[in-house]
C-alpha cells in the first residue's frame, strides 16, 4: 500500500510538471521542453496585399509535438527573408524586417510580389513556412502606427506614434479592468493635440474615423471613441462588450482625424491583432499624459554629484534647484555640484517655458499615474512575502516569484529589495504590463564596477515601457552599477549611485517632497532617441 501511494504521488507530480510546461507553451512562454519538440511552423496572414508605402505585419507560430503552439514572431531564434518578383535590378517590391522586436514587418515599395519565408530553429530543429505578399499601386494606401507615411509629413501633419494593442499583437485580452460590460480599450496616441470632434463618438458608430471589425467577417465592432482632455494626444476606442476570444481584429483610423489646429493625418492607420484563448480581462494602459518624454521628475530639486546624463526631458517643480542652486532659465540644469548634467531634452520648472504652469501639468499627470498604479486603484495583486529580497545569482535557475516574474500586478506588504538578476518574461506580448507595488521602499543591491551587476532582465517581448515600480511610503534606491528597467514612481526620494542605470522614467515625489540623487549614471526614456536601441 505505502508503496503504491509513493508510485501514485510520483505520478500526480509528473502530471503537475507536464500541464505547467504545456500552459507555458500555451501561453506564449518559449520553453520547448525535453519532452515535447518542433514539429511546424506557419505564417498568417498567408496572401496579405498593400500599397506602395503600404505594411503588413507577418507573424508565426510554432507547432509543437503535444498539440500546443507558440507564437515566435519576434524571437531571436527566429529568421524572416523573402524573393521579389520580378527581379529587375533595383526594383525591390517590398522591404522585410529581418528579425529583432519588428521582425516580418513588409513595406511595400514597388508593384510586384514577394514571397515572405520565416525560419524557426529550436533544439537544432529548423522549419520554414512561407506567405505572400503583393503590392498593388490600386490598393489604399494604410500604415501602421509608427511608420512613416509616404504621401507627406512634416512638423505640423499628425501622426499615429503608437498603439496598443500593438499590430500583429496574438496575446491581446478580451477585456479591460474597469471598463463597463467587460468592454476592451484599443488605444491611438498621436504626435500632436488632435480636434476632439474629428475623433470622439459618444454613440457607438456616429462618427467612422476610429473604427474596430472583426479582420475575417468584416463585421463592424459597436464601440465609443473619447480623446484624453489633458492632452488631446490619446484617442480610447471602447467597445461596448467584450471582443470574442481567438478571433482576428482590425482597428482604423482614417485621414478624417484631424489635429487641434485642423492639419489631417496624411496616410490611413490600419493595425491586427488577435484575441487570446480562452477570454481574459487585461490590465488597463497606464497613461502618463504630458510626462510621458520626462526621464526625471523631482518635486524637491536634484543633488549631483557627478556626471550624469539623462536622455530626455527633465521637470523640476516646484523647487527648481540643483545642490541648492536655482537651474537656469532657459531650458538647461547647468553647472552645480562642479558638474553639468548633460540632458538631451528640455528642464521644464516654474522658471522655463512659463511660469510653472507647463511644469505643474507635467507633475500632476505623473501623480495622476501614481494614484492609478496604487492598490487602492489597481486591486487584485498578487502578494510576494513581506520585506522580499528578489532576483539571484546569474546564470541561476529561474524560479516564479523569486527571479522570474509573469505579466501581472505584484503587491509587497513592505519593502522589496532586487539582488542578482531579475528577470520579467512577456511570454511573447509586446504589450504586456508589469506593476510592482511596494508598501515601503524600493531598492537595488550595490555591486562593483566589474560583472555581475544587480539586472533587471527583459525577454520574450518585454518592455521597460510596460514596466512599473511603485514606491508606497518610502524612498527609491538603485545601488552601485546597477542596471535597472522600468518606471520608478517613488512616494519621496530617488536616489541613483555611481554607475547605475535606467531605462524608464523616474518620478521623485508623489505624495511629498522628493528629491532626485544622482551622479555618473545615464537615464533613458524609453524609445528616446538618444536612448539605447535596447531601450523600448
Amino acid at each position: 500500500m505505502n508503496k503504491y501511494k509513493v508510485f501514485s504521488k510520483m505520478w500526480f507530480l509528473v502530471l503537475l510538471l507536464v500541464a505547467f510546461v504545456a500552459g507555458c507553451a500555451e501561453n506564449g512562454a518559449e520553453v520547448g521542453p525535453i519532452s515535447k519538440s518542433l514539429v511546424s511552423i506557419a505564417v498568417t496572414p498567408a496572401t496579405a496585399t498593400i500599397a506602395i508605402g503600404g505594411n503588413q505585419q507577418y507573424v508565426v507560430a510554432a507547432t509543437w509535438s503535444d498539440q500546443t503552439f507558440t507564437y515566435v514572431t519576434t524571437s531571436t531564434s527566429t529568421v524572416w527573408s523573402k524573393v521579389d518578383v520580378p527581379t529587375v535590378s533595383g526594383d525591390v517590391v517590398a522591404t522585410l524586417s529581418p528579425d529583432g522586436s519588428s521582425g516580418g514587418l513588409a513595406t511595400g515599395t514597388a508593384a510586384g510580389t514577394s514571397t515572405i519565408t520565416a525560419q524557426y530553429t529550436f533544439n537544432g530543429i529548423t522549419k520554414s513556412a512561407t506567405a505572400g505578399l503583393i503590392v498593388s499601386p490600386t490598393a489604399a494606401l494604410t500604415i501602421i502606427p509608427g511608420a512613416s507615411c509616404s504621401i507627406s509629413s512634416g512638423a505640423t501633419i499628425p501622426t499615429v506614434t503608437s498603439s496598443n494593442p500593438t499590430s500583429g499583437n496574438q496575446y491581446v485580452t478580451t477585456s479591460t479592468t474597469g471598463v463597463a460590460n467587460s468592454g476592451k480599450s484599443i488605444i491611438a496616441n498621436f504626435s500632436l493635440a488632435m480636434d476632439q470632434t474629428t475623433l470622439d463618438s459618444a454613440t457607438p458608430g456616429a462618427l467612422s474615423t476610429f473604427t474596430l471589425k472583426e479582420s475575417i467577417s468584416g463585421n463592424n465592432v459597436p464601440g465609443t471613441v473619447l480623446v484624453d482632455v489633458a492632452t488631446k494626444k490619446v484617442a480610447t476606442f471602447t467597445t461596448s462588450a467584450a471582443l470574442n476570444a481567438d478571433t482576428n481584429y482590425t482597428a482604423s483610423i482614417t485621414t478624417a482625424a484631424k489635429s487641434a489646429t485642423g492639419v489631417a493625418i496624411s496616410c490611413a492607420y490600419e493595425w491586427d491583432f488577435k484575441t487570446i484563448i480562452p477570454a481574459q480581462t487585461g490590465l488597463p494602459v497606464i497613461n502618463l499624459g504630458k510626462a510621458a518624454s520626462f526621464g526625471v521628475a523631482a518635486t524637491a530639486g536634484v543633488v549631483n554629484v557627478g556626471t550624469t546624463t539623462v536622455n530626455g526631458d527633465v521637470v523640476l517643480d516646484p523647487l527648481a534647484e540643483c545642490n541648492a542652486v536655482t537651474v537656469g532659465s532657459a531650458g538647461l540644469i547647468g553647472s552645480c555640484g562642479g558638474f553639468a548634467p548633460t540632458i538631451t531634452g528640455e528642464v521644464i520648472s516654474p522658471l522655463y517655458p512659463d511660469a510653472g504652469i507647463t511644469s505643474l501639468a507635467v507633475v500632476n499627470d505623473l501623480r495622476a499615474a501614481y494614484i492609478a498604479l496604487s492598490p487602492a486603484n489597481l486591486p487584485g495583486a498578487t502578494n510576494i512575502a513581506a520585506g522580499p529580497t528578489l532576483g539571484a545569482i546569474a546564470g541561476s535557475a529561474l524560479v516564479e516569484g523569486d527571479n522570474l516574474f509573469f505579466p501581472g500586478v505584484y503587491q509587497s506588504g513592505s519593502s522589496i529589495m532586487i539582488t542578482g538578476d531579475l528577470t520579467l518574461d512577456a511570454s511573447g506580448n509586446p504589450d504586456a504590463l508589469f506593476v510592482f507595488q511596494s508598501s515601503s521602499s524600493i531598492g537595488t543591491a550595490a555591486t562593483g564596477v566589474t560583472d555581475p551587476h544587480t539586472r533587471i532582465l527583459l525577454v520574450n517581448g518585454a518592455k521597460a515601457s510596460n514596466v512599473f515600480w511603485w514606491v508606497g511610503s518610502n524612498a527609491a534606491t538603485l545601488g552601485t552599477y546597477t542596471q535597472f528597467q522600468g518606471n520608478i514612481m517613488s512616494y519621496s526620494d530617488i536616489t541613483m549611485e555611481t554607475g547605475a542605470t535606467s531605462c524608464g522614467r523616474l518620478f521623485a515625489g508623489a505624495s511629498t517632497d522628493g528629491a532626485f540623487v544622482f551622479g555618473n549614471n545615464i537615464v533613458s526614456v524609453p524609445g528616446n532617441i538618444n536612448a539605447p536601441a535596447s531601450c523600448k
